[in-house]
């Protein structure tokens, strides 16, 4: 199959290519879970994008991070009728028999913020996490400008990474400390993992600053590892506010409710909010151009780029730096909630 050749896949499911009909579109949907804002959000906006576009919804099951239950969820979608199927992997392994079963069955498949390990997307809509770790380098390099290490050339960041088995936690580190040694060579970087859990984080950076005292700036993977860190940051005595001249530069990537009261609070100097708003209409606008035999064309976009990979074209949306000046925008998906 050419992965970049819709016609086919449009055939299957019994639509003559060239032609959308938004009713004989049949969406199943399902999330990781409905435990938190982000997955909840996510939810609500794709019905949304999903009713603007005219496309009937026949389920949006939670799986309630089984994902034996996903796998069973997308396979009960496409026994009840769904043509296309849109879900965010609770396991990138794990959802590869459900994807490959609504390819036999000719249903298009979009996966939402990281893609599967094995059979076919129509496309993968997720942030460019390489960019948006490049963004809060960009940020760190910028703010120890004003700071005194800068001139001695002697500045020290830790990087606290996530899950570096994880597309997003390889993405995110690489972006950042690329960017970084590139925009500011002589910063040295301290590279800690943390598989994502805000108790390694603390640990790491208790460890670092007991060796390191005088640390410039932290830069997080996530925003859940803020609150452990600025802890461990104030036991230190370094726990100063955003603007203070001893205080630690912070930084980190996510953009939740949490992360921009922290900004509001002087808690955070800065964050990279995943742009989750783009990731509902996006997928239902590459829906409708599928549908209508349209192709996703590789390249640069005005909102991002789309590349090859092993598994189908990823659409990778740019992220939104965020700071005590925008913190307020009604753009950012944290604002979104509860609106």
């Amino acid at each position: 199959m050419n992965y970049f050749t819709t016609t086919a896949l449009a055939g299957a499911i019994g639509l003559a290519a060239g032609t959308a009909f938004a009713e004989d579109v049949r969406v199943g949907f399902t999330p990781k879970f409905l435990k938190d804002d982000f997955q909840t959000l996510m939810l609500d906006l794709s019905k949304a994008a999903f009713e603007a576009k005219g496309f009937e919804l026949v389920g949006a099951p939670d799986p309630n991070g089984d994902i034996a239950a996903q796998v069973d969820a997308l396979q009960n979608l496409i026994a009840n009728g769904a043509n296309v199927v849109v879900f965010a992997p609770i396991d990138a392994a794990g959802i590869v028999p459900a994807v490959k079963r609504a390819n036999d069955a000719g249903a298009l498949v979009f996966s939402i913020d990281d893609s599967p390990a094995g059979g076919y997307v129509t496309a993968t809509v997720r942030a460019d996490n390489v960019n948006a770790g490049a963004q809060g380098a960009e940020e760190m390099a910028r703010r120890l400008q004003n700071d005194a290490c800068w001139t001695a050339k002697a500045c020290t960041v830790l990087e606290l990474q996530g899950g570096l088995t994880t597309p997003n936690g390889l993405d995110r580190s690489n972006g950042f400390a690329d960017k970084l040694a590139e925009l500011a060579p002589d910063v040295t970087i301290i590279q800690r993992p943390t598989e994502w859990t805000a108790d390694m984080a603390a640990d790491a950076t208790q460890n670092v600053l007991t060796q390191n005292p005088d640390l410039d700036g932290v830069f997080m993977a996530s925003e859940l590892m803020a609150t452990a860190v600025n802890a461990q940051l104030a036991r230190a005595g370094r726990g100063a506010q955003v603007g203070d001249p001893e205080s630690v530069i912070r930084i980190a990537i996510d953009g939740t409710p949490q992360g921009l009261q922290l900004i509001r609070e002087g808690a955070l100097d800065a964050t990279v909010s995943q742009p989750l708003s783009a990731y509902a209409t996006k997928t239902a606008e590459l829906i409708e151009l599928v549908m209508g035999g349209g192709t996703i064309e590789l390249g640069p976009k005005d909102d991002g780029r789309v590349i090859e990979t092993p598994v189908g074209p990823q659409y990778q949306l740019n992220a939104t730096l965020v700071t005590s000046e925008n913190v307020e925008s009604d753009d950012l998906w944290a604002n979104k909630i509860g609106m």
